[in-house]
């Protein structure tokens, strides 16, 4: 019986997800490694942000490894000769990775007797780094899925050992589309602790062709620019809702929802139509009809009570049609 050590994030629904799918395999959980919360950890706060919007519910797989004794540990720095001598002191089989941001260095990977592997919910080699499923939605991509891979130095090139692939929908967000993800792929679980302890698991390189890398998310990520298409736009908002905003005379506006309106030929920005709850802002040459959106004044005051209908907004603004939104923030 192989001994598995597990890596991931424990506040995650992916890691948690996955780690429940070893409960019903034939192996031995020699340990637990949940990335550090401490600030000045390896993992800077920018790289801990999750596009995700959901959570785990009930136990992580720390509270669950705590209570059934197996060693847990959430080191600031994974890679230090102290904690990889703790690990190569577990004599472990396999590593399995999900969700988990710290990078391994060859001394740590070097630890398991016969492979360490992650979980990246991309087709790899496109969206190695942060954000997979975030930038697959962003990259407007018939196809989503998951690779499981062997881990090397680098990030996200090691040898495909499997593959799932996952249709996309126009209203996927980054969580439902992670929802099917991980429906699909908890099976890989049983299937690569099975395959490496018969010595049988497929490995093939990742090709050169279609490879891309991104890192962290940041503001300008989610900014609304009324240049681009609308449909596009009502994408971008549908994939995160209320992380992407424009900017109002008193601050950020986030959207909640967006549809795809007919236009009017107007400037980008300007309100072309108010209805009795949806408000239509030119965009790309067409209308984005917003529906529900929140002030950064009152997400921070009222938190999810202080969500209203666009035409309030408006209203509150003294905005009519004719009036331009979002400033020079959107040339």
């Amino acid at each position: 019986m192989l001994r598995v050590v597990f890596l991931g994030n424990s506040e995650g629904v992916f890691s948690n997800r996955h780690f429940a799918a070893m409960q019903g395999v034939s192996c031995e959980v020699a340990a637990v490694v949940a990335e550090s919360r401490v600030v000045g950890g390896d993992v800077p706060p920018s790289r801990r942000t999750s596009t995700n919007a959901r959570s785990t519910d009930g136990q992580s797989f720390v509270e669950q490894a705590m209570a059934r004794r197996i060693p847990a540990f959430e080191p600031d720095r994974p890679n230090a000769p102290e904690f990889v001598e703790t690990m190569k002191g577990l004599r472990p089989d396999l590593f399995l990775a999900v969700g988990y941001l710290n990078r391994l260095g060859s001394d740590l990977l070097a630890a398991p007797r016969l492979l360490a592997a992650n979980f990246h919910a991309s087709l790899l080699p496109a969206y190695r780094g942060l954000h997979p499923v975030f930038r697959t939605l962003r990259g407007g991509e018939r196809w989503g899925g998951l690779t499981v891979h062997a881990m090397d130095p680098w990030l996200d090139t090691g040898d495909i050992l499997y593959q799932v692939r996952v249709r996309t929908r126009q209203d996927d967000s980054v969580a439902s589309l992670y929802d099917r993800i991980i429906e699909r792929s908890v099976g890989l679980v049983g299937q690569l602790i099975a395959g490496a302890e018969l010595g049988r698991l497929p490995r093939r390189p990742q090709p050169a062709q279609g490879a891309s890398y991104f890192s962290s998310v940041t503001d300008e990520d989610f900014r609304l620019n009324w240049r681009r298409p609308a449909e596009e736009l009502r994408q971008w908002i549908c994939s995160t809702p209320g992380r992407c905003f424009f900017e109002g005379a008193r601050g950020r506006v986030f959207v909640l929802d967006a549809e795809v309106a007919p236009g009017t030929g107007a400037p980008p920005g300007e309100v072309i139509r108010l209805g009795r709850s949806r408000c239509t802002i030119s965009s790309g040459g067409t209308g984005l009809s917003l529906g529900k959106v929140q002030t950064a004044e009152s997400r921070v005051v009222d938190g999810d009570t202080g969500v209203q209908n666009a035409v309030d907004w408006c209203r509150q603004q003294g905005l009519k049609v004719g009036a331009r939104i979002g400033g020079t923030h959107n040339p």
